[in-house]
C-alpha cells in the first residue's frame, strides 16, 4: 500500500485518543453559555477566535460519522447552550445537523472571517454557501462577520448578522521581551540598518507581497524579514537588491511576534482584508505597521493618515507611508494606545452582542 493511500485512510480512521482529548476539553465547558470552535490548522483564525472568545475549542476537519456523533453527544450532554463555529471546516455541517437533531433548542452561530473577494479560493465560496443554506433552513441562528460591510450586506439580504470587531489583547510587550527567543534575536540584530518585516503568509495574490518588497527598494539601508519566504520572494529581493534575512518558513505566533517587536517597521499592505490581526500585533509591540485601505481600523483618526495606504498597488505610496511612519514612530504609538482603549471596549461590546443575539 502506498504512503499516499495510507495517509488518505488515516484521515477517515476513528482516532479514539484524539476523540477522548476533544471530549475532555468539551467537559470543561459544562453548563456554559457557549463554546467557540475553530480549526487549529487555520492559524490566523485560531488566534482571532482565542482573542475574542473566552470558551474556545480546537476541532479539526471531521470525516468519521461515529466521531461526529460522539462529539455531538458530548456537547449536548454537557448542556452547552450555543455553539459558535469560527468559521467552518469539512465535517462541521454534519456535526451541526447532529447537534440540532439531538437538541433542537441549541443555538448555532457562525463567525465568518472572509469576504467575497476571496472567492478566488474555491473553498471560500463553498463554505459560505453551506452556512447560508443552513441559515435558510433555520438551523443557524446568526452570523457574525469580521468585515463591517459584509455584515451590512447580508443584513440587507435578510440574514441575522452582527459585526464583530477583531482585536488583540492577549499579548504583552514586556512578556515578549522576557522570552529567550527575543533576547537571542536582539543580540544578532543589526541596529545600523532599518529592519522591516513582512508577515503576509507567503506570496499569494491577495497578500500583495511584491509591491511591498518593491517599495522597500526605494528606502535606504533596509534589512527585510519576510516570513514565510518563498523561492520567488527570495529571487525578487535579489532583483530589487534588498537584503533578505534567512527564513525558516512558518513560525509559531509567539516567535513571529518576537520578530515583529524587533523591527523598526512592519508592512501589511494586502489587497483584501476584513479585520487583520498583524497590524494590531505589530502596534501592540510598539512598532508602526503600514496597512491597506480595506478594513475598519483607524477611520477618521490621525492613524489613518500615518498608516493607511489608499491604493495598495501604488509602490510609491507604500514607500512614502513607510518613510512617514519611520519619521513619526513615537507619535504613532502614543496615538495608537489611546485609540486602542476605546476600540477594545467596542470589540468587547460586539462579542457580547453576538453571543446574546
Amino acid at each position: 500500500m502506498s504512503r499516499h493511500f495510507k495517509n488518505i485512510i488515516s484521515i477517515f480512521k476513528y482516532n479514539k485518543k484524539e476523540l477522548e482529548s476533544i471530549k475532555k476539553q468539551i467537559c470543561l465547558f459544562k453548563d456554559k453559555e457557549y463554546i467557540a470552535i475553530y480549526n487549529p490548522y487555520c492559524i490566523g483564525i485560531m488566534n482571532s477566535t482565542k482573542e475574542l472568545f473566552e470558551n474556545t475549542l480546537g476541532l479539526p476537519e471531521l470525516f468519521n460519522d461515529k466521531y461526529i456523533n460522539e462529539i455531538a453527544n458530548c456537547i449536548v450532554d454537557n448542556n452547552i447552550k450555543q455553539v459558535i463555529f469560527s468559521p467552518i471546516a469539512f465535517g462541521w455541517k454534519e456535526l451541526i445537523e447532529k447537534l440540532k437533531e439531538k437538541n433542537s433548542n441549541i443555538k448555532i452561530k457562525f463567525f465568518w472571517h472572509g469576504s467575497h473577494s476571496l472567492f478566488v479560493n474555491r473553498d471560500e465560496s463553498y463554505f459560505l454557501y453551506n452556512i447560508l443554506e443552513m441559515c435558510d433552513r433555520k438551523i443557524v441562528d446568526s452570523i457574525a462577520f469580521a468585515k463591517e460591510s459584509m455584515a451590512d450586506f447580508y443584513k440587507q439580504k435578510g440574514y441575522n448578522t452582527v459585526f464583530v470587531n477583531n482585536t488583540v489583547k492577549n499579548i504583552k510587550l514586556d512578556d515578549i521581551k522576557n522570552t529567550e527567543y527575543y533576547k537571542n534575536l536582539e543580540k544578532s540584530k543589526d541596529k545600523s540598518k532599518t529592519n522591516v518585516g513582512i508577515y503576509s503568509a507567503g506570496d499569494r495574490w491577495e497578500k500583495n507581497t511584491f509591491n511591498q518588497i518593491s517599495s522597500l527598494s526605494l528606502l535606504s539601508n533596509i534589512v527585510l524579514d519576510c516570513i514565510p519566504s518563498t523561492e520567488l520572494v527570495s529571487d525578487f529581493c535579489k532583483l530589487m537588491n534588498i537584503n533578505l534575512k534567512e527564513s525558516s518558513g512558518y513560525l509559531k505566533r509567539e516567535y513571529m511576534i518576537c520578530r515583529m517587536a524587533l523591527n523598526d517597521l512592519n508592512l501589511y499592505v494586502t489587497f483584501t482584508e476584513c479585520s487583520p490581526i498583524v497590524p494590531l500585533e505589530s502596534l501592540e509591540m510598539g512598532i508602526p505597521c503600514i496597512t491597506g485601505n480595506n478594513h475598519h481600523y483607524f477611520k477618521n483618526t490621525k492613524l489613518e493618515e500615518y498608516l493607511i495606504v489608499k491604493s495598495e498597488d501604488d509602490i510609491d505610496e507604500i514607500a512614502n507611508k513607510a518613510k512617514y511612519a519611520l519619521d513619526n514612530k513615537e507619535e504613532i504609538i502614543n496615538i495608537y494606545k489611546e485609540w486602542k482603549k476605546k476600540y477594545d471596549e467596542e470589540s468587547i461590546a460586539s462579542v457580547i452582542q453576538f453571543i446574546s443575539n
